[in-house]
């Protein structure tokens, strides 16, 4: 009986360890599904400027107002083509007056997915500077010197010809001023920019230095049947397209309430992916109002000349 006893008292010891090994199985099995179903995470590290300065310096005269038109387009949006060509028009109109970027956002999914075979042109920081102007429905949509229009900042393409004419009208507070110099040997470029007041500026003032590329041949839907079969131009050129951001995608500081003749100077280090072409590469800056957001003015230069 004591040997009975003996046995029958392993027996459960051994049943209570592999319920508890069991249990903690199940269990690490939870967590670890737990952790595969986390929606992802997209981390940029924030680019360190190789100069980074402010001082007072003497007051400029005004540089001549530009204005900033953002088309957002996708690649299965059916009237998008006809937005860029408009976007295009204007800037001929105004000749070195209008700069235009193109944002592919991932939202709304159906319009910006890529075609099978093309690589994407979506991009975070498109979807970001995009919604950070207001909800997305459809597409083609834009904005214009990121200024409020009718209760909205995202409007229709058919206003942003009298919205370009009102905005070139209006007076740049803050000159910008950029300098690219590209690095053959290691496949990059150092980029200069100088921003400075021309009047005194009251508020917070931030600014967003984008990459961009030209001439990238994608597919895309197009709402004239005429062109390609069903709607479809298979070797549609991108322009404009935003590539990345240098620095924060929402604005980097420039500065406060700061007088005439303020001079703000960042340099920074620029590599593009090897997949771009660095000859159709250039950099587009913009500082704004970081309250209203409104674009004081804008600038651009080529990475390689």
């Amino acid at each position: 009986m004591v040997v009975f006893g003996y046995f029958r008292g392993m027996l459960s010891s051994s049943k209570k360890i592999l319920s508890i090994f069991l249990f903690s199985l199940v269990a690490s099995s939870f967590f670890v599904a737990c952790e595969e179903e986390l929606p992802p995470v997209i981390m940029k590290e924030v680019e360190k400027p190789l100069l980074d300065t402010a001082y007072q310096g003497s007051v400029p005269s005004p540089q001549t107002k530009k204005v900033l038109i953002m088309d957002i387009t996708g690649v299965r949006c059916n009237n998008c083509p006809k937005a860029a060509k408009l976007a295009h028009q204007i800037s001929d109109d105004n000749p070195g007056r209008v700069e235009i970027v193109a944002l592919y956002p991932s939202t709304p999914l159906g319009l910006t997915f890529p075609w099978p075979g093309f690589d994407t042109l979506v991009t975070p920081e498109s979807e970001q500077i995009a919604t950070s102007l207001g909800s997305i429905s459809s597409l083609p949509i834009g904005s214009v010197d990121q200024v409020t229009v009718g209760g909205g900042k995202l409007i229709d393409r058919s206003i942003w010809s009298n919205t370009v004419t009102n905005r070139l009208a209006v007076a740049s507070p803050i000159n910008i001023n950029l300098k690219s110099t590209w690095k053959d040997a290691e496949g990059k470029a150092r980029v200069e920019i100088q921003m400075v007041t021309n009047v005194a500026v009251s508020g917070a003032v931030k600014y967003v230095a984008a990459v961009l590329e030209d001439g990238i041949l994608s597919k895309q839907a197009d709402a004239d049947d005429t062109v390609g079969v069903h709607g479809v131009i298979d070797d549609y050129e991108h322009n404009h397209a935003l590539r990345t951001v240098i620095g924060s995608t929402l604005g980097n500081d420039v500065g406060s309430n700061m007088p005439a003749g303020w001079v703000v100077e960042k340099h920074y280090y620029f590599t593009p992916k090897s997949k771009w072409k660095a000859d159709n590469l250039y950099l587009v800056v913009w500082v704004y109002d970081a309250v209203s957001k409104e674009v004081y003015q804008v600038q651009k230069v080529k990475l390689k000349s």
